[in-house]
């Protein structure tokens, strides 16, 4: 059920974009002509069904008599429309993580699947000091709201209790020596201390790999998956997983990586580098 999703306002947004979807292509409408018919624009209701506007109930009503929806489908998009008026759980830390970034971290803690990191260690699974690293030369007081925001992410993903989530690396995120030896061997027993599934994809297999880094949700109710994907300014963008296309590459690049146990650079992860 709904209620169990830990952000139930950003997931409830989503899954009524899904089904509004649904409802538009089952009966053949193309955009403009849904958009036309009730006066919205195009763009409008496009964000709508992508899960990035927030449809209020009188347009959620519009759209349900439109398509015809009625008895437990339109009761169902009505509850969603209502808990989508809440607020997402991350939207305190609209000082560091703008709308598209809460976004994301409110479906990764609803049902986080699978990641592949072909650069650096995703977020999820990075230690204080590796995080510090990578944030660099910001003001104090901003790093320390970055690492509460990394915190509270990783408490609340991993405090659910779901299946392993599986990570995917690049062979060469390992080898990187970020912050130096001691870092990237504390870094080295997180990856082999979470409960995650993690394997690492040998550098001649990466390097043919043309896709960035990218993230798999599932938000369970209605079987709606979202694919994460990194924009070239690093913030994530989420789009509906149409044809299962990016989860059919995730277990294409899966197939191709080793264990993270049984990996050279593990057992020495900074010999290649000090």
């Amino acid at each position: 059920m709904i209620q169990q999703v830990p952000s139930v306002a950003t997931v409830s947004r989503f899954l009524l974009g899904h089904r509004l979807e649904q409802l538009r292509s089952s009966r053949r409408l193309t955009l403009h002509e849904v958009a036309s018919s009730l006066y919205l624009s195009d763009s409008k209701l496009c964000r709508i069904e992508r899960g990035e506007h927030r449809a209020t109930l009188t347009e959620i009503e519009s759209l349900a008599d439109h398509y015809g929806a009625c008895g437990r489908t339109r009761a169902t998009m009505l509850r969603w429309g209502a808990l989508s008026q809440g607020r997402g759980l991350y939207h305190s830390f609209a000082d560091v993580a703008d709308a598209r970034v809460r976004d994301y971290l409110d479906v990764e803690a609803a049902g986080l699947q699978a990641v592949f990191a072909p650069r650096v260690i995703p977020s999820v699974l990075r230690t204080r000091r590796y995080a510090v690293e990578l944030l660099g030369a910001m003001r104090a007081e901003e790093v320390e709201r970055r690492l509460w925001l990394l915190a509270l992410r990783q408490q609340r993903l991993w405090e659910n209790g779901r299946g392993p989530v599986r990570v995917l690396l690049a062979e060469t995120v390992l080898d990187l020596g970020l912050g130096g030896p001691a870092v990237m061997d504390e870094q080295t027993r997180r990856l082999c201390g979470v409960p995650v599934q993690v394997r690492v994809l040998p550098t001649q297999q990466a390097a043919r790999v043309s896709s960035g880094a990218f993230s798999l949700v599932d938000l369970g109710e209605e079987q709606v998956t979202l694919a994460g994907r990194e924009r070239e300014d690093g913030r994530p963008r989420l789009h509906p997983d149409r044809q299962g296309r990016a989860a059919a590459r995730f277990e294409e690049l899966w197939r191709a990586g080793v264990d993270l146990g049984g990996l050279a650079t593990v057992a020495a992860p900074v010999s290649r580098v000090a």
